[in-house]
């Protein structure tokens, strides 16, 4: 009765205590609950160690001194959490050297591995591979091999480069002794070292009795010659690349070079590269009739970039030789970028200079003209390149009235 009363007086407190006496006798143990708590147990314990360890990898150790010193006590400062470096965990994985032995593979698996290595620019695995095909003597396919050669020659690692010369001459000697024991990957080196003139005299002598797949390879290394050359080096080094591309275009009857050479240098900002440029557009009746080939692309090219003065200044250069042919091809150009644009000003000085110049454009262009001083023409279509020439100066049919170009118009 008593406990009845404590009951009804604080019946929150000691309820669990009335439950336990009145019904001991039907409480049941569960072990599951047991089982729970000690798992939660050992987790929290595991957690603790592991943060115990990193505490002990990431604390300083106190520098030692000869004399004893009286320990001070660190201040208290709360624990913080190291941050979690996903990156510096990338690298930690990526960083593992290349585990593998090619020399059960095949040809095409040891080509994807050298290529996806010098792609990504893993020097090590390049490394670890070459290594391996020295020691099995494989050699991958000749695209990937021509990677591989150009790669140490950009590293100007020599060393690696004679080796694997050495290992094509005993693996593949025909194909060697082809590309002149691949000499042009050694003057890309040269170049690469500072050392320009060996560089471009070792290109000469790659050059001659060469395969045409060995000159492609050439031309597409002298490019980037080129482009390192023109408003970066030495009017000495610049003379040195043109005499290179002369004898191309002579000698061996390739005017590639001395095309890109007077191109990049007509291009140039600088004025003493634009004045090589002409020079040797006065000199070479040959380069003046290969950039008539191309005249079509190298209008088109500069009027992209929204820059007709190359244009202009090109005109120059054909008036001075009396190429009217090639002078009425770029006033049709100019005329239909001006009128793209709806300049009705630069259309009629285009028009008058075609007067004074005894150079007639087509009918057309007159209507053009017209259209554009009365307003009767839109924004056009965008700038399309066509390298047959102009298909509305050869008197082509009118355009479907159905089928209408989307017009842009632009705001400057």
């Amino acid at each position: 009765m008593a406990l009845l009363a404590l009951t009804v007086r604080h019946p929150v407190a000691l309820r669990p205590f009335t439950v336990a006496l009145l019904f001991g006798g039907q409480q049941r143990k569960s072990t599951n609950v047991d089982a729970i708590d000690s798992f939660i147990s050992e987790l929290v314990e595991n957690k603790t160690l592991k943060w115990k360890v990193l505490n002990n990898k990431n604390r300083v150790p106190l520098r030692k001194s000869g004399s004893p010193q009286v320990a001070v006590a660190p201040p208290v400062v709360p624990s913080r959490r190291s941050p979690f470096r996903l990156t510096q965990i990338f690298d930690d994985l990526t960083s593992n050297p290349l585990v593998v032995n090619i020399e059960p593979l095949e040809q095409t698996h040891i080509d994807n591995l050298v290529e996806s290595a010098i792609q990504e620019g893993n020097g090590m695995d390049v490394h670890l591979l070459f290594d391996q095909m020295l020691e099995y003597r494989r050699v991958p396919s000749r695209q990937v091999l021509t990677a591989l050669c150009e790669y140490f020659a950009t590293e100007t690692d020599r060393k690696r480069l004679e080796e694997l010369v050495e290992l094509c001459h005993v693996v593949l000697p025909e194909q060697t002794a082809q590309s002149k024991n691949f000499l042009h990957y050694m003057a890309l080196l040269h170049w690469k070292m500072g050392n320009s003139l060996k560089a471009l005299e070792n290109f000469k002598a790659a050059l001659q009795d060469c395969p045409n797949e060995t000159k492609q390879d050439i031309n597409r290394l002298l490019q980037s010659v080129v482009d390192e050359t023109i408003g970066k080096k030495s009017e000495a080094v610049l003379l040195a690349v043109i005499e290179l591309g002369e004898f191309c275009m002579f000698q061996l009857k390739d005017e590639f070079l001395l095309c890109y050479v007077w191109e990049g240098s007509f291009r140039s900002q600088w004025f003493s590269d634009q004045e090589a440029a002409r020079a040797l557009f006065d000199k070479h009746a040959g380069l003046r009739v290969a950039i008539s080939r191309r005249l079509g692309k190298l209008c088109f090219t500069y009027m992209q970039e929204f820059n007709a003065e190359p244009v202009y200044r090109l005109m120059e250069l054909f008036l001075k030789h009396k190429m009217l042919p090639q002078c009425q091809q770029i006033l049709v150009r100019l005329f239909e970028y001006q009128y793209w644009r709806r300049d009705l000003r630069a259309c009629s000085e285009i028009m008058q200079n075609s007067i004074d110049l005894d150079i007639p454009l087509p009918e057309i262009y007159n209507r053009k003209l017209l259209d554009l001083l009365l307003g009767r023409t839109k924004a056009g279509p965008r700038l399309q390149h066509n390298p047959a020439g102009s298909a509305t100066a050869a008197g082509a049919a009118a355009p479907d009235p159905k089928r209408k170009a989307k017009s842009y118009e632009l705001k400057f």
